[in-house]
């Protein structure tokens, strides 16, 4: 808190204002914390040192946080997790605002879980997205239990299904061909085709494809190969530059036009109906596309899942076995 000069002293501490009485109150109960935890230091015969207090004082203003409060401040401080993940994991914080009946510690019922879950379904989420909100919020709950903020799990006993991801998310090669070839009169949305159509031949993930850097790019023989790591997952993979990807690349003057996932995703379904193709295409048809035309044309799926980025064969295969 802050005050003027003549506003403070030592007997009186806060005065001279309207808002006096409020803010020594809080003083009061500030002293009184560490006055009680000085105190419990005596009682064991333990040193004071200004970490322990940081440490008790944390704790103790994390209690006084809301559950959401506390997630969101959590999912900021965290420094293992990937910028992508830390998204992700802030559409699950305004779930939790929207839904409205999980916001403090003590809403963490399994009642309240088990609505939240029907709240999920009834907004239109896909199964895997509905168990990867739950993943994160029981992440946010063991935290806070290891915290001692909390001392049961209202997960004990719950299990949701993980489901399967939707496996026709993909343009055939006729599709991919309209697409390709598709007039369009805009400048925004040609920019957005031509970066569809790049990540239909390298299979690059959206996250990837705004952060391609030419520099990065490698000549084998009379080939251009992308070796990296993809932003999501960290997994290394390996894609050549085809000829046609090549040129767009080139048309760019090497730096590849750049959107938000939002704006991106918006202008493709345009794109995909000024083609013609009646199919909700978004930037992870892409890579989708990508693996179909691969497999269509004979490369294994051990290139495939190398190309792709998958942290296993078994992931490509579980994708692809059904196209």
């Amino acid at each position: 808190m802050k005050v003027f000069k003549n506003q403070f002293n030592k007997k009186a501490l806060v005065c001279n204002t309207f808002e006096m009485n409020a803010l020594n109150d809080r003083l009061k109960a500030a002293k009184g914390r560490i006055d009680s935890f000085i105190t419990g230091l005596m009682q064991v015969d333990d040193a004071f040192t200004f970490e322990k207090l940081e440490k008790f004082l944390t704790a103790e203003n994390a209690k006084e946080a809301s559950f959401i409060d506390y997630v969101a401040k959590r999912i900021d401080e965290r420094t293992d997790i990937r910028e992508t993940t830390r998204k992700s994991q802030r559409k699950v914080v305004g779930s939790l605002v929207d839904f409205g009946k999980i916001c403090e510690f003590s809403d963490l019922t399994r009642s309240n879980i088990l609505d939240y879950d029907e709240f999920l379904h009834g907004r239109g989420i896909a199964q895997p997205t509905v168990h990867s909100y739950h993943k994160t919020l029981k992440t946010y709950i063991n935290d806070a239990i290891r915290h001692e903020l909390m001392t049961s799990n209202p997960y004990l006993g719950l299990q949701f299904k993980r489901g399967e991801s939707r496996h026709g998310m993909y343009l055939t090669e006729d599709e991919f061909a309209k697409v390709r070839d598709v007039e369009l009169g805009n400048e925004s949305l040609a920019k957005v085709r031509d970066l569809f159509v790049v990540q239909c031949l390298t299979g690059l993930a959206y996250s990837d494809l705004m952060s391609f850097d030419f520099n990065r790019v490698s000549k084998v023989g009379d080939s251009y190969v992308i070796e990296d790591r993809r932003h999501k997952t960290g997994i290394e993979y390996c894609a050549v530059l085809l000829p046609e990807a090549l040129a767009i690349v080139r048309k760019y003057h090497e730096q590849l036009p750049r959107f938000s996932n939002q704006q991106y995703n918006m202008r493709l379904k345009v794109v995909a109906e000024a083609a013609g193709i009646d199919k909700p295409v978004a930037s992870h048809w892409g890579r989708r596309t990508c693996g179909m035309l691969l497999l269509n044309h004979g490369v294994s799926m051990e290139t495939v899942a190398k190309v792709l980025g998958h942290s296993s064969i078994r992931t490509t295969e579980q994708a692809y076995a059904k196209l």
